[in-house]
């Protein structure tokens, strides 16, 4: 199945790659001038200390004109942007009154990424990104008002690993998100052991919505602090929302948890805010899965696998998303894994981004394979794109 690439939440608001533009003049003929403060989020990601990224300038565009919001010039480290901090990029900048339809980020040299051994490796900038991360965005701008615009960088599902280890490369493929504060909402809870009550601390946690096919979608990605607590902000409102989480907490010693899901929350403008705290089971039954993915990615490609499970809610079961991570090239062959799961009936699916000579991405989907995991094994499900 091909679809144009749109990560689309409540505002519709997506990522695209391209190049072109017509520079940064001001934008004419808008009317009386508003104010706008950007700042930048990230979700966790495993198997990095750090991911360094080079932001030098943010702009904004309406009918084809560039409008530069700044020029930050500096150096961010996502990983540090978790947990519901964040990086003020720009503040008070002054641009028209009127409606604007993309932001892009313009990215310098020198973006690393720190491995969990403590190497540092370059992270390559793709060419069809040299003029921009763009943001296919929707916001009206009223005069006299200072809007304030969140970007989900999204680095679990912005890195693609070729030939993983020292030798190997990492490209930035970014999935990013930009929302409006004012429309949005936030579901908050804390998670805990379900035989004593600990704080579960560095869980991973997901706000999941369905689209018009039933398909489930991640909108935002947390962990939990160090008394379990968790905050899953900048959700859209007028959607409704799930909290999913299947914990794996340790270093050496791993204690794995079943998943759960809570009952959807319908965000609105005059409910914005929910609560949702759970106590999960751990479990001894553990497996995995992995495979291969056929054919395999060129180097404009990049392929992500989403592993299913079906979880009860009071309203009955859904399928969520349980585990999303990247797959990782070779010469010859390309992989993907997860680990740590408890027994039981999962379903995988893999979607493959392809960045077109025209700027544009397209996604390609597998169908979804069922796969089910024993205690003490890995299966082996292999997807073809």
């Amino acid at each position: 199945m091909h679809r144009s690439f749109a990560l689309v939440s409540g505002l519709g608001l997506a990522l695209f790659l391209g190049c072109g533009g017509s520079g940064s003049s001001r934008t004419s003929g808008m009317g009386t001038s508003a104010t706008m403060n950007v700042h930048l989020v990230d979700g966790p990601i495993a198997g990095f200390q750090e991911v360094n990224v080079n932001i030098q300038k943010v702009e904004i565009n309406s009918a084809g004109t560039w409008t530069t919001l700044g020029t930050p010039n500096r150096t961010v480290n996502l990983l540090n942007l978790v947990g519901g901090v964040d990086e003020t990029l720009i503040s008070g900048a002054t641009l028209p009154a009127g409606q604007y339809g993309q932001m892009r980020l313009i990215l310098g040299s020198g973006n690393t990424v720190k491995l969990s051994d403590g190497t540092v490796q370059p992270l390559k900038v793709p060419s069809g990104m040299e003029s921009g991360i763009k943001l296919i965005v929707n916001f009206d701008v009223a005069a006299g008002t200072t809007k304030d615009v969140w970007i989900d960088f999204d680095a679990a599902h912005s890195i693609q690993v070729i030939m993983a280890g020292a030798s190997g490369q990492y490209i930035l493929r970014p999935t990013i998100w930009a929302f409006d504060k004012l429309v949005t909402g936030s579901i908050h809870g804390v998670l805990t052991d379900a035989a004593g009550g600990a704080p579960l601390a560095g869980a991973t946690v997901y706000a999941e919505g369905f689209d018009g096919s039933g398909n489930a979608f991640l909108a935002r990605t947390t962990t939990t602090d160090a008394t379990g607590a968790y905050t899953l902000d900048l959700l859209p409102v007028g959607s409704t929302y799930y909290v999913v989480s299947q914990p794996v907490l340790g270093s050496t010693t791993l204690t794995v948890y079943d998943a759960k899901a809570s009952d959807g929350f319908a965000l609105s403008a005059a409910t914005p805010v929910f609560t949702y705290s759970a106590a999960f089971t751990a479990d001894t039954a553990v497996g995995g899965v992995s495979g291969n993915l056929t054919p395999l990615a060129t180097s404009s490609q990049s392929d992500q696998v989403r592993l299913f499970q079906s979880l009860s809610t009071s309203s009955g079961n859904h399928t969520f998303i349980l585990r999303s991570g990247m797959a990782t090239a070779g010469t010859s062959t390309e992989t993907y894994g997860f680990t740590s799961l408890p027994a039981g009936s999962y379903s995988l699916q893999a979607l493959r981004a392809t960045l077109n000579l025209d700027g544009t991405t397209t996604i390609t989907s597998s169908t979804v394979q069922p796969a089910t995991v024993t205690a003490g094994a890995t299966a082996t499900v292999n997807l073809t794109l």
